[in-house]
């Protein structure tokens, strides 16, 4: 222990000397933003609390009303003024004026570029504190287990470890604009039927539902190694909050939960900020606090808040327990510097600036190409004239820019899914509207039928002269929300159907597919007259301007999908459970980890992506990182704020490098990723990712990539010594352009 301790005091050391490098060197750094470490900010909290009424301390354990989705108790005495809670992931959420509708989690996810990760927060982070709220309530990073789960669309897709970089950067991104961050939905909450259930006996006096939620159970290793990962990098990012669950995890409610929360996350991951419930997840006053729970949102059920008062007169809980509570609480505000010139609250007030561009240049870069026949696409415009554009997805909703009408009939491209992480959009721009300035700018000729029921209108359209050979675009979508599952993978509107229809008259169709995550295609994807097939996922609202440049080849496509497409629903190997207990039996078998160990086929392996042109792979090196390269690594991700608890486990050990060669003749875009096999010790799926790099290349351009492994990235869950453990022997690992095995490039390996 006294080793460990003086490792992280050396760590401590060595990080402070390149703070204020790092800081400078930061120029999205909102430039009022005065951050500071969690030392300094504990302290102030602790002199905050010393000032307060047992009353006063207790209020502040709950939400109070405010014109924010949670508010916590102003002390107006102290020149405090309370602090606003508000959703979502993907921009300022409920329901609020002049906000961007930033592409969702599953969107950028997809770019599978740090860059982009970062900058998105950074863009969300401004407009959040623009607004003068505190806390956003994001990042959403629990895993795509179930191909159903009805948010996958907010969340990073199905890999822990893609997962872990894309929260940690959006830790930083947000909390660079003096915003707390709070990771969610902690933890194993990776479905939403059951999430409620049971009534209170109060239901007939007081109209509440008191329910619990259906229970995760799962073992200790596969918590560790999938489900925990993603929150560990937030916590190593230094995320000031993270919010508890409506599930319970081995039969105990999230948020009273001692293991998850001052096991794992207080103890293991040594988190300093709070614990806030989600909206209604408290089940019980006493046992929440002492189970870990900080503050209970939304407030007003007397479990927490005031109802403490009596609890610590009685002796039911310590007032040292109390004030560690407020301390993580409050010690966020301090930690960001919100206590000196945030600003004030307005909820409607613009703070859009010019985020449309970001989000234009994320929804583009987050598009993947699956299908390209005879290299069908990019458009040509001087040789490609008629363009027939079929499917209510191509267009505007009936009704308006959200996502409003029955489950299975939505007439509309779809920017965000649905529930608390939807941004009310500012405007949407729909691939119709794009392809019909398109038309105007380049000369083309286009016709639209986006009533996919008429199929009347449809046959016709083919007869129209001029149009017997033109390209077909379709456009199907799928869409979900919060609050329950998706009944198929599907698409929406019989959207199987449309595409059928238009590829049996349609030499050359194209089909755009906007969906919010997985998606059954097996009904059309081998047809001969289906030559191309581009997924637009969630672009958020500069949709139409993102797809058209992918189309006509402004833009060379290079997303890669964050889940498998699997040929048959049954292959991805776990489901939603309809019982109140979901089971968790594949371990860490998921996604393609499941294919791979069960010799499955996919459709479209994790990781996959086309490009409009070629790379070679070459010169492949591995060596152990030196002492100055690791100082290089932890400068460009440490912060005042960091988490230095675990900054052992992220230090850099090795150094994979080679050269990536555009051998086409287009500018594009490859993303390397390396696949790491694990000696038989460690119990591992045959290979899982650990490292990748969006690299951009002109025509002809080469550039040397390094990806670095990290002391965790080799490491595994040891069960019997309850620290991660590396393996002794050999580890392979393959550079490659998705999970597939026949899109390896380069393979090594290395002994320890």
């Amino acid at each position: 222990m006294v080793n460990n301790w003086l490792s992280i005091i050396v760590f401590t050391i060595c990080f402070a000397a390149i703070y204020s490098a790092v800081i400078q060197s930061n120029h999205h750094q909102h430039k009022n933003v005065q951050r500071r470490s969690w030392n300094e900010a504990i302290k102030l909290a602790k002199d905050f609390v010393a000032q307060l009424s047992l009353e006063e301390k207790c209020n502040m354990t709950a939400g109070v009303p405010g014109p924010c989705a949670g508010t916590v108790y102003p002390v107006s005495r102290l020149n405090f003024h309370g602090m606003c809670f508000q959703d979502s992931p993907s921009g300022v959420g409920d329901g609020v004026q002049f906000a961007t509708a930033f592409a969702p989690g599953i969107q950028i996810a997809a770019t599978w570029d740090r860059d982009l990760f970062y900058r998105r927060a950074v863009a969300i982070g401004k407009e959040f504190r623009g607004k003068g709220v505190h806390f956003a309530l994001g990042p959403m990073m629990n895993i795509d287990r179930n191909a159903l789960h009805g948010r996958n669309w907010e969340g990073f897709g199905a890999d822990p470890y893609l997962s872990g970089e894309n929260s940690f950067f959006y830790v930083q991104g947000i909390q660079d604009q003096g915003v707390v961050a709070t990771a969610k939905h902690y933890i194993c909450n990776e479905q939403e039927t059951n999430r409620f259930y049971g009534l209170s006996d109060n239901l007939l006096t007081t109209g509440e539902i008191n329910s619990q939620g259906y229970s995760a159970n799962l073992d200790d290793k596969t918590i560790h190694e999938i489900y925990l990962w993603p929150f560990a990098a937030s916590v190593a990012a230094g995320a000031g909050s993270i919010m508890c669950s409506y599930n319970q995890v081995n039969g105990t409610q999230a948020c009273q939960n001692d293991k998850t929360l001052n096991g794992l996350l207080k103890g293991e991951l040594g988190f300093q900020g709070n614990v806030m419930s989600d909206w209604g997840a408290t089940k019980t006053g006493v046992p929440s606090a002492l189970g870990g729970l900080d503050i209970e949102m939304p407030g007003g059920d007397n479990f927490l808040g005031f109802s403490l008062v009596q609890a610590v007169k009685s002796g039911s809980i310590s007032e040292e327990r109390i004030n560690d509570m407020i301390v993580r609480v409050i010690a966020p505000y301090y930690l960001l510097g919100q206590d000196q010139d945030f600003p004030t609250l307005d909820l409607d007030r613009d703070a859009t600036e010019d985020n449309y561009r970001i989000n234009r240049e994320i929804g583009t870069a987050g598009i993947i190409l699956l299908k390209n026949t005879n290299n069908v696409l990019p458009f040509t415009v001087t040789q490609d004239k008629y363009y027939s554009v079929f499917g209510s997805a191509a267009g505007q909703f009936n009704d308006g820019l959200g996502p409003w009408g029955s489950d299975e009939g939505f007439n509309g491209a779809l920017y965000q899914g649905g529930g608390s992480g939807y941004v009310r959009p500012t405007y949407g721009i729909d691939p119709l509207t794009s392809l019909l300035i398109r038309a105007r700018e380049s000369h083309i000729q286009i016709q639209y039928v986006t009533n996919q029921n008429d199929y009347n209108a449809i046959n016709n359209s083919f007869n129209v002269r001029g149009f017997q050979n033109a390209k077909c675009l379709v456009f199907v979508n799928a869409w979900s929300t919060e609050g329950r599952d998706r009944y198929n993978l599907h698409a929406f509107n019989d959207g199987d159907k449309l595409v059928q229809t238009v590829a049996s008259r349609c030499t050359n169709t194209i089909v755009i597919v906007n969906s919010v995550s997985q998606l059954n295609i097996e009904a059309w994807i081998d047809h001969p007259n289906v030559v191309g097939v581009v997924w637009s996922g969630l672009p958020g609202s500069e949709y139409g301007p993102a797809i058209v440049d992918v189309l006509f080849g402004d833009y060379n496509p290079g997303g890669k999908l964050v889940f498998t497409l699997a040929r048959n629903d049954s292959d991805f190997g776990t489901n939603i459970t309809e019982s109140y207990n979901s089971n968790y039996t594949e371990g860490v078998f998921l996604d393609y980890r499941h294919f791979d160990k069960n010799n499955i086929t996919p459709r479209f392996a994790f990781g996959y992506g086309l490009s409009y042109t070629t790379f070679l792979f070459s010169q492949l090196d591995i060596s152990k990182v030196s002492n100055s390269k690791q100082s290089a690594y932890r400068q460009r991700r440490i912060r005042p704020y960091s988490n230095m608890r675990t900054a052992k486990l992220y230090q850099p050990v090795y150094d994979v490098t080679f050269t990536v060669t555009n051998t086409g003749k287009r500018d594009g875009s490859e993303v390397p990723q390396l696949y790491l096999g694990f000696p038989g010790e460690a119990e591992q799926p045959p290979k899982v990712l650990r490292g990748f790099e969006r690299v951009y290349l002109a025509a002809g351009e080469s550039k040397q990539v390094t990806l670095t492994l990290t002391q965790k990235d080799i490491s595994y869950w040891n069960v019997v010594n309850q620290k991660w453990t590396t393996a002794p022997g050999t580890y392979n690992f393959w550079i490659a352009t998705s999970a597939d095995k026949n899109d390896v490039k380069l393979q090594g390996s290395f002994n320890i």
